[in-house]
């Protein structure tokens, strides 16, 4: 059991025997009455986004949840496939869970994938990634010495912002929270 006060962004709990996960958390003190902790919450079976309160003593259960490495293989219209490298089972997680992050999967590569009773439910993904670009059309001449942008398109679908430098074939760093370039890098990361 965890106190409702430590409760904090992507943390995992059991509410009336179901499954959420915080997406914010609120504190308010009011001046005579007792503390309120209010959660954004996000049903990790269902997708369902519920505003939970709470006293401020109150005592929930974490979810027992298991994080496993599994190697990203494609998707299809409903759902995103991926391998456990070591026994070679392919697991499925619906593109209905996973939508935000669904957009940053790179054939190949490897993700965190959050299983409750063991079922996949959620995957982690790291703060950056680093894509190749596929289509980059070239630098606008003249436009190079401010910060003029151009559009671009990442091996993954994803369609970004970036300098007038970079260029197909180049592999750029990317913020995984907001979608946007970072850096240029190279082909061993």
């Amino acid at each position: 059991m965890i106190g409702v006060t430590n409760l904090r962004t992507g943390t995992m709990f059991i509410h009336h025997d179901e499954p959420y996960k915080v997406l914010q958390y609120t504190h308010t003190k009011t001046a005579r009455g007792g503390a309120t902790v209010r959660v954004k919450s996000q049903n990790i079976l269902n997708g369902v986004i519920k505003d939970i309160s709470f006293k401020n003593n109150d005592k929930v259960e974490e979810a027992n949840v298991e994080n496993k490495e599994l190697q990203f293989l494609y998707k299809d219209a409903d759902n995103a496939i991926f391998m456990d490298m070591t026994t070679y089972e392919q697991v499925e997680i619906p593109i209905s869970l996973i939508n935000d992050e669904s957009k940053f999967l790179i054939e190949e590569k490897k993700f965190q994938i959050v299983f409750y009773n063991e079922k996949p439910i959620s995957i982690i993904l790291p703060p950056s990634l680093f894509c190749e670009v596929t289509d980059a059309p070239p630098a606008v001449r003249g436009n190079t010495a401010t910060n003029a942008t151009k559009k671009i398109t990442l091996e993954n679908g994803m369609i970004i912002d970036a300098p007038q430098f970079i260029k197909k074939g180049d592999v750029i760093k990317i913020n995984t929270t907001t979608g946007e370039y970072i850096e240029r890098g190279n082909k061993a990361q």
